[in-house]
Order: structure tokens, then sequence, then C-alpha cells
């Protein structure tokens, strides 16, 4: 019995030296924002490598963003990540992701808002309806 409970010991310290799982972190969230705003602005998507990274630091930003504005963080990522799959010349794939970035322009600005009032941060969304 005691091999099994120094076993369990030793597993859970095993998982622990492992990497730490990001957490929600507004001061960091701003932090990152404020240090990468060109990756939020214009982001680099020359390159399949550049599209994974600029994917790969708003996935990071998600799992920073502060619960106020969490959710519309998701929905601007997804959006990315939708205009990540265009299909150039292809009128379904466009379709799709002009309606994705129209429905996800309320989450943009909610973001922009947040980032202006609570980091000091103000970046430009480019949107075709009234907020």
């Amino acid at each position: 019995m005691r091999i099994l409970a120094c076993a369990a010991i030793a597993i859970v310290a095993l998982a622990a030296c492992g990497d730490d799982p990001v957490e929600s972190d507004g001061p960091r969230f701003c932090g990152e924002a404020i240090e990468n705003r060109n990756s939020l602005v214009a982001p680099p998507l020359g390159t399949e490598a550049e599209v994974a990274a600029t994917l790969d630091f708003y996935r990071l930003m998600g799992q920073l963003a502060p619960v106020a504005i969490a959710e519309e963080w998701d929905v601007v990522l997804a959006s990315l990540e939708t205009a990540a799959t265009l299909v150039p010349g292809d009128p379904e794939s466009e379709q799709l992701v002009a309606r994705t970035a129209y429905a996800s322009e309320p989450s943009a600005f909610a973001v922009k808002k947040w980032l202006l009032e609570n980091c000091g941060l103000d970046i430009p969304i480019t949107t075709i309806a009234p907020q």
C-alpha cells in the first residue's frame, strides 16, 4: 500500500513539472497586446509559417484573455481561423470567410474598446457595420 501511495505522489509531482497551462491574466494580456500591437493590427499572413505563428499568438491571447472579453476574443480567433482556410477563387469559401468576418465585428469592437479602456491601447478595426 505504501508503494502505491509513493507512486501516486511521484506521478502527481512529475505532472506538476510539466508546462503550466496558461490562464486568464489581464495584466499579461495587456502587456502582450501592447508589445505585439503590429500582430494585432496587421498580422503577417504571407506564408503558411506566418499564418501558423499568428494563429498561435491569437490562441495564446485567448488563453490570457480576461473573463470580460474571453468570449469576444474566441469569436475573433474563430474568424481568423476561418480566414486561414480560405480557398482563393472558391465562392463558397470566400463567402464563408466574409460571413464569419462580418459576424465577428461586434466582438472585435468589444475587444478594441476593452483594450483602450484597460490597457491604453488603441487599435483600429475595419468594420462595415456601425457599432
